[in-house]
């Protein structure tokens, strides 16, 4: 059952690419290998400046070392 299920969530992938790629009319663009590496660590700065970001509106002060 293991492979039946990996085999449909490869096929929906694949499927998600292929709607979205017809759907904005664009070309393909491999991102890279380092892509999830970069967008994980925007991901935590722009987390981590909306946090401090909420604790200055609170009134608190904040800095970053």
């Amino acid at each position: 059952m293991g492979a039946k299920k990996a085999l449909v969530a490869l096929a929906h992938t694949l499927l998600r690419i292929v709607y979205h790629i017809l759907h904005r009319k664009e070309r393909y663009t491999e991102l890279g290998p380092d892509y999830l590496d970069s967008f994980k660590q925007r991901s935590e700065e722009r987390r981590e400046a909306d946090m401090i970001r909420r604790l200055q509106e609170k009134g608190f002060q904040v800095s970053k070392p």
